[in-house]
């Protein structure tokens, strides 16, 4: 079968599955991992250890040398209009990442995958390696993703499709199989500087490049620690994650919502009272988290969060509920409660 009539059938397969673009590059050696190099050096990984694992900067080959090609897919997880976003919220409601609204996308589509390649193997005649990755492998997804023609890099380091803008999942297949390879898209940024004019804490201090100690969704999810004083009136009402370089992109300004795919939409996880949230998170924390992204942020990191975003409200009725964690036996907490209430006092004067 030629080449091209394959990846035409492959490509199909993914389609029939929900996923938006597939895209196929070889598992050479690019520019990511010197970028990734560079990032690491400058210690802008934070407290994120596991981006610095050395397969990381190697091809994907290094993994396994049979491996050949990687065949790279994106699906939309964009369940929202564009009206709702972390800007125009109401009174007194958080902001939860547009990603983490719905259901956890891994298991999910590392399902998909593996039905996937067992239909690919299907196509030859002798055995096929391959292996499927979901965000969860030392795997370079984003820059490999990019040389197969998914999208370019935008300046908020979001991979940017034209027709998705870059509300959607990477996922990839490594394979032992050799095809005819794509091309990377043009990049279409130009000289717009939106992402990078809009981040509150300035996390994006040049294009492509972030620094994960002041991104509002590494404080928000992976940092465990009390919120930093330089920042924390920033983070604003985000109470998991952050959506804003992301919502002033003009590729998003026109995403389209994904309606041929049920992600499982969470009602309470789209822009909550936060008298609600935190109600839900004290009492049913074990059914909250279960098939949701939150629990990354563990229970009383998101309380951390919930907290923080009642101080930066101004709102003084919430003076009670900051109060109860004053006491608490989580130091992380007890100090965030102290601090949450100075805040709130200060805005009085």
């Amino acid at each position: 079968m030629p080449k091209s009539n394959l990846q035409n059938q492959i490509k199909d397969l993914f389609y029939s599955e929900g996923f938006d673009f597939i895209g196929f590059s070889s598992c050479k050696i690019i520019d990511d991992f010197g970028y990734l190099k560079d990032w690491l050096d400058q210690k802008y990984n934070a407290e994120m250890d596991y981006m610095g694992n050395h397969k990381r900067q190697k091809p994907v080959s290094f993994l396994d040398p049979s491996f050949k090609s990687i065949i790279s897919c994106a699906i939309n997880y964009n369940v929202l209009e564009n009206k709702i976003n972390s800007h125009n919220l109401k009174k007194n409601h958080g902001w939860i990442a547009r990603y983490a609204m719905i259901e956890d996308y891994h298991k999910i589509l590392e399902k998909k995958l593996k039905s996937i390649a067992k239909e690919i193997e299907k196509f030859f005649k002798n055995p096929v390696r391959y292996k499927v990755y979901v965000d969860t492998g030392p795997v370079l997804e984003r820059g490999y993703a990019k040389e197969a023609g998914i999208g370019w890099m935008g300046k908020n380091s979001c991979l940017i499709n034209k027709d998705l803008g870059s509300w959607f999942f990477l996922a990839e297949i490594l394979i032992s199989e050799e095809f005819a390879y794509d091309e990377p898209v043009k990049d279409m940024c130009g000289t717009c500087t939106k992402c990078i004019d809009a981040c509150p804490t300035n996390a994006i201090i040049e294009a492509k490049v972030i620094d994960s100690n002041r991104c509002i969704s590494y404080l928000t999810i992976e940092n465990k620690k009390v919120l930093s004083k330089d920042f924390v009136k920033q983070v604003g009402n985000n109470i998991y994650g952050c959506d804003i370089c992301q919502e002033v992109c003009p590729w998003n300004s026109k995403s389209k919502i994904k309606n041929n795919f049920n992600w499982n939409l969470r009602d309470e996880f789209v822009s909550p009272d936060l008298e609600n949230i935190l109600d839900l998170v004290e009492s049913d924390w074990e059914t909250m988290k279960i098939k949701s992204p939150v629990k990354r942020a563990k229970k009383n990191g998101l309380i951390r969060n919930i907290l923080n975003a009642m101080s930066n409200s101004g709102e003084k009725s919430y003076k009670e509920r900051i109060l109860k964690y004053i006491d608490s036996e989580d130091d992380v907490l007890s100090i965030t409660a102290e601090q949450a209430l100075i805040r709130l006092d200060s805005d009085d004067s």
